[in-house]
């Protein structure tokens, strides 16, 4: 059984090319049209979007196959992904496969450029079309893939009324709940005006909320269809309760775009409203045409989608750190061994009663070597110790590394506020019309 889904790639193609690529988790990696490294790939990409005349956002996409444990072998799975791409690309799109054994899931991830080699034209022209949908194609080819290779499928009565191929996608993978309990609840926070406000729209929105102040687990979420309750604690520290009430009052104090016309009085102001209002939602409309966002049936996938990868930056982000940390004690280290090592060597250069002398006079220095030489052995068994300016070449590349990433991460920052900030301006909006009609017929301006 194979799930997919397709994300645009915008600012991150060479990071997203070296993570799928990553012989750390690739098993085996197939390039079609393309070849060298990440950013050999992405100059490739590029050259061949400059003869494209859409100069969108959208740089490539990113397809992701998952198959459920101990469903297919790696070669299988691999060779699914061959044969998917095959049927969807007919060889004119330049793509890079590569599956991933490193989960209990054996998962393909395929990136491709989003210009195709024929005629040039974008994938999102061609292929991703409001009534024909890429995600919906791309479904429908790994099902007849899954089929052909006698692997089962997915019966999508399972999806169930009111629940989008893409939730249920991540519901099964297992690893979306958070992510999606963490979304449902900041959208919940930045419409609340109170906790308890915030408690009361949790119900509402189906989702349990037990707060209990005097107990060690204060606060706790369950989401329709979870099994056990999340802890406030393990969502993350904005997800505490001190927190939520901080972030609670924060959104209260400027949250509506849309302005309320029954402030005002007179038609004038009133008329005046309206237009502002309609020029707020116009702009929050073209604020998601810039993000590829063509309709709030996709606000909440694509927010969802955000936070997700903003998600795995920060835990990239944290990877990086630890190995940035490994390397300054490794730095430090070398340092010591090479201030040590002449004591060493002149100690061993001497023998009888001066070798004895020598020892005693220096006895903390040739300590101090030999735990710097056994630590740096326990590194390096080969006993090849690197030098500190190769140590340090090493680390200020992760350094730059860590850059680009926090680079993304505030991208993906201010994607998520602008998504949010024009999901809440819209649904306000729209509350606003709804609730027309019962405000005219109390001023009896209705029959």
């Amino acid at each position: 059984m194979a799930t997919t889904s397709i994300h645009p790639i915008r600012v991150t193609e060479v990071k997203s090319v070296q993570y799928i690529t990553d012989p750390e988790k690739a098993d085996r990696v197939t390039y079609y049209g393309c070849s060298g490294s990440a950013d050999e790939i992405s100059h490739q990409f590029d050259m061949l979007r400059a003869y494209g005349k859409n100069t969108g956002c959208v740089l490539s996409y990113h397809i992701i196959q998952s198959f459920a444990p101990n469903e297919a072998t790696m070669e299988q799975v691999h060779q699914a992904g061959l044969k998917l791409c095959a049927e969807l690309f007919q060889g004119k799109y330049k793509y890079v496969l590569a599956t991933h054994t490193d989960k209990e899931h054996i998962h393909n991830h395929i990136i491709f450029c989003k210009t195709n080699m024929e005629n040039y034209k974008a994938f999102g022209t061609l292929m991703d079309t409001k009534r024909r949908p890429a995600w919906k194609k791309i479904r429908q080819l790994s099902d007849e893939v899954c089929k052909e290779m006698g692997l089962s499928t997915i019966e999508y009565g399972e999806i169930g009324k009111g629940v989008s191929h893409y939730e249920w996608t991540k519901q099964q993978q297992g690893s979306s709940w958070k992510e999606k309990l963490r979304y449902e609840l900041d959208c919940i926070i930045q419409c609340s005006d109170t906790f308890e406000d915030f408690l009361e729209k949790c119900r509402l929105n189906g989702i349990e909320a037990v707060y209990n102040p005097d107990k060690k687990i204060s606060l706790k979420f369950r989401m329709q269809g979870q099994q056990r309750y999340a802890r406030a604690k393990t969502l993350g520290y904005y997800y505490l309760p001190e927190n939520i009430q901080r972030r609670i009052k924060k959104f209260s104090s400027h949250r509506k775009l849309i302005i309320d016309r029954d402030r005002f009085d007179s038609k004038g102001f009133q008329h005046w409203a309206d237009i502002q209002n309609m020029k707020n939602v116009a702009q929050m409309i073209n604020m998601l045409e810039s993000y590829n966002v063509h309709g709030t049936s996709e606000l909440k996938p694509t927010a969802m989608s955000v936070m997700a990868r903003r998600g795995m930056i920060t835990q990239s982000i944290e990877n990086l750190d630890e190995k940035i940390n490994d390397l300054s004690e490794q730095i430090e280290l070398a340092r010591r061994f090479q201030h040590t090592r002449p004591f060493h060597d002149k100690y061993k250069s001497l023998s009888g009663r001066k070798q004895k002398d020598y020892a005693k006079n220096n006895a903390p220095v040739l300590d101090e070597y030999k735990s710097v030489g056994s630590r740096l052995k326990s590194l390096y068994p080969d006993g090849k110790f690197p030098s500190e300016t190769s140590l340090d070449r090493q680390r200020q590349a992760l350094y730059e590394e860590r850059e680009k990433l926090y680079e993304e991460y505030r991208y993906l920052k201010k994607e998520y506020a602008d998504l949010d900030k024009a999901s809440r301006t819209i649904d306000d909006y729209l509350e606003s019309l709804r609730d027309e009609p019962e405000r005219r017929r109390k001023k009896g301006e209705l029959e």
